[in-house]
């Protein structure tokens, strides 16, 4: 296995780092990997490793406000530049005729979820998991509306998110490592949260025109993001016409990835690309 680490510099000047996992053999396709909100690129190396021993490389992205990635913790100046840094991680890889999949996880879901609406790229398929639609728990409308009196006057402004980290995995040790971790952050601005609150609305409503094929999967268990928004995501892009592989894991927390049964996960993305990879 060959691993690399790098720093990239964003359209707008700012850096961001990428992280890279390839087999030793020739690589049957390239996973764009997009984490969630307040962890980086590198908790993802166990399960990139995984990947690069089947065949497939694996290029990870910082995005801004995130990992070793510049910016403001928690934040980003306009949901756009984001969009914008994954146009960066996608230059990372100069292979052209290999299948080539989009893969987010929370945050990184939405991104992925939008990326494919919004900038319509030359990809094999998208893959999301427990993607940031829509809150378990949503603010209340009171607080809602303090931030956006606060987005405008001050937009950059850094609070607590509360995330609870106990809520990622069954497995404890995953929010052990989580905490011990001095890259993850706990901190969002109105900015990043609005830009992504609407774009997960967006990509719902008009989830049928995107044209790629998607592997969307859930936890039912997920107390963070809601799996009844990823449920009517399917639904609108079953019934505009699209491609779309919906898979609910029956209890499973946030991370997927992370779970004690995490290798059925894990087999379902293998054979989901192999089947996308012979389209």
């Amino acid at each position: 296995m060959i691993k690399d680490s790098y720093p990239v510099t964003a359209k707008d000047g700012l850096h961001l780092f990428v992280r890279v996992w390839k087999p030793n053999t020739e690589e049957k396709a390239i996973i764009f990997l997009l984490h969630g909100f307040s962890e980086h690129s590198g908790r993802y190396a166990r399960w990139a490793e995984r990947f690069a021993e089947n065949s497939i490389s694996v290029y990870a992205i910082d995005y801004r406000g995130h990992g070793k990635a510049g910016g403001i913790r928690g934040h980003t100046p306009s949901y756009k530049h984001l969009l914008d840094d994954i146009d960066v991680l996608i230059q990372q890889a100069d292979s052209s005729k290999t299948p080539k999949f989009l893969y987010g996880q929370s945050l990184g879901g939405n991104l992925s979820l939008n990326y494919a609406l919004e900038r319509k790229p030359q990809l094999n398929g998208v893959i999301s998991t427990s993607p940031w639609l829509k809150l378990v728990h949503e603010p209340k409308t009171i607080m809602i509306l303090f931030a956006r009196i606060l987005r405008k006057l001050s937009p950059s402004l850094t609070s607590k998110a509360g995330l609870d980290i106990n809520l990622l995995s069954h497995d404890p040790k995953v929010a052990e490592e989580y905490a011990k971790d001095k890259l993850n952050h706990e901190f969002i601005t109105p900015n990043l949260f609005f830009g992504v609150r609407k774009a997960g609305r967006k990509v719902i409503q008009n989830a049928g025109d995107i044209k790629l094929p998607v592997l969307l999967m859930h936890g039912t268990g997920d107390l963070i993001t809601s799996f009844k928004a990823s449920e009517k995501l399917a639904e609108h892009l079953k019934n505009g016409g699209g491609d779309i592989t919906f898979v609910p894991w029956e209890n499973y927390y946030h991370e997927i990835h992370h779970e004690i049964n995490n290798q059925q996960v894990f087999q379902k993305i293998m054979d989901w690309i192999a089947e996308k990879s012979e389209e």
